[in-house]
């Protein structure tokens, strides 16, 4: 349930506390300032233990006074912070996020070749999987289609999951996590689209990609381990009405 002042509209939510959702008709930092400084103390009295506020770039002048009232940073996007403030000890925070998702594709022809890509930055020879990375609320067998159609220009259809890999450190001092996807293609004529990232694509036998010394080992370890597996399958799961549906599931049908 929504609740409003006359400058923000907020709501109780799971953790005890109040999430500021809109700034109203702040008009000044002063008024900003006494806003919620009143809201803050309202969350006090009623024994709220945590404030969350996200503000959009346009509203950036407010961040310094947050910051006085004791706010801290919490995670950003392009175009909005959100920070956070305690009003009791011990008090638990939900963890930002600490991974990014990446996915590479095992795509095999019916000549039982693997679709390979080479990236304008590599330097070497090498040929790795077309893949990349999983974009906010993309499923990962949609984003894997996806990347192997604008690396390629071949079109695929997700079958299953066939492996998981996680390094850290990674980009932002984040983990990644990176899924092995095993893709049916549907097409093979090569036409890449992503002419920027892309320099070269093609079909090589899976056993002369496996023995070429000259691309990355993870690569043809992951093609060795992996091009005749079954792996996990996508299954839909959710009910209607379920409080908090899935966004993709993956099990194992053996």
């Amino acid at each position: 349930m929504s609740l409003t002042t006359p400058y923000f509209e907020y709501q109780y939510d799971d953790f005890n506390g109040i999430t500021i959702n809109i700034l109203n008709a702040v008009t000044s930092t002063e008024d900003f300032k006494h806003a919620l400084t009143h809201l803050l103390e309202q969350a006090s009295i009623d024994s709220k233990q945590l404030i969350w506020i996200s503000i959009p770039h346009s509203h950036a002048v407010y961040i310094p006074i947050t910051t006085e009232l004791g706010f801290e940073f919490h995670n950003c996007l392009s175009d909005e912070i959100t920070l956070t403030l305690t009003l009791k000890e011990n008090v638990y925070i939900p963890f930002i996020p600490s991974y990014t998702i990446g996915a590479g594709a095992i795509v095999i022809n019916d000549k039982q070749e693997v679709l390979v890509i080479k990236e304008r930055i590599e330097k070497q020879s090498a040929y790795k999987l077309p893949g990349g990375h999983v974009e906010l609320t993309e499923k990962i067998s949609e984003a894997i289609v996806r990347e192997v159609f604008e690396e390629t220009g071949v079109r695929a259809k997700f079958t299953s999951i066939l492996g998981l890999t996680s390094k850290h450190p990674y980009r932002f001092g984040k983990s990644n996590m990176y899924f092995i996807c095993k893709l049916e293609a549907l097409s093979e004529k090569i036409e890449i689209q992503d002419t920027d990232e892309i320099e070269d694509a093609k079909w090589v036998p899976i056993d002369e990609y496996i023995e070429d010394e000259s691309h990355h080992a993870f690569n043809r370890n992951m093609v060795n381990q992996l091009a005749n597996k079954t792996g996990l399958e996508y299954l839909d799961v959710n009910k209607e009405g379920d409080r908090h549906p899935k966004l993709e599931t993956f099990f194992s049908r053996l």
